[in-house]
Formats: C-alpha cells, sequence, structure tokens
C-alpha cells in the first residue's frame, strides 16, 4: 500500500433539513486556528497543522 498526499475542499449541501459536507469555520476565539468539520454530526475535525495527518474526533 502506498499512501500519498490527497486535496479536498470546503463544501457542504442541505438536503432532508441536514447539512452535509467539510465546513470550514473559525475558531472559538480570535486567535484560534480555522477548523474543517465533517457533518452531519461533526464528530470528526481538522486544523492546522494541515500537512501533520492528525485530527481530532
Amino acid at each position: 500500500m502506498t499512501f500519498t498526499r490527497i486535496q479536498i475542499a470546503p463544501f457542504q449541501l442541505e438536503e432532508f433539513d441536514t447539512t452535509f459536507g467539510l465546513i470550514a469555520r473559525p475558531g472559538d476565539e480570535e486567535d484560534d486556528p480555522w477548523w474543517v468539520e465533517l457533518h452531519p454530526g461533526n464528530y470528526m475535525a481538522f486544523t492546522e497543522p494541515w500537512d501533520s495527518g492528525e485530527y481530532d474526533t
């Protein structure tokens, strides 16, 4: 198996009164980094450094 880089872009769509997508949002505080959250459910989120391969669940 070979791992390579992928590229994504935030997006969202509304279906059945539910928002789906990779949704970008600013951090809670002014100096906090931006997050990209996987919806629905917001059970996985990504933040800087974007190239670390780490995520929050």
